[in-house]
């Protein structure tokens, strides 16, 4: 779960550090780094997509992506 919060924030660092318009590589990174993240819970089809808009200085980040399964994985007690 450690790496899961440490990834989540190297992304979130990434969308905070850029205030200016996210450049098209900063972006395929993020969706990498997602892609990577989502796939340990499902088979993805494809990349996930990333609406980005800010309004009055808060991000608003929307993720999409399609999978063709969820990934069974136990629980830890």
């Amino acid at each position: 779960m450690r790496k899961v919060i440490d990834d989540f924030t190297r992304v979130n660092n990434v969308i905070q550090a850029d205030k200016a318009v996210m450049s098209e590589a900063c972006k395929a990174l993020v969706l990498q780094d997602f892609a990577e993240k989502f796939n340990e819970y499902f088979d993805l089809i494809g990349l996930p997509r990333m609406e980005l808009s800010c309004k009055n200085g808060v991000y608003s980040v929307r993720i999409d992506f399609e999978a063709e399964r969820i990934k069974k994985f136990n629980v830890l007690k």
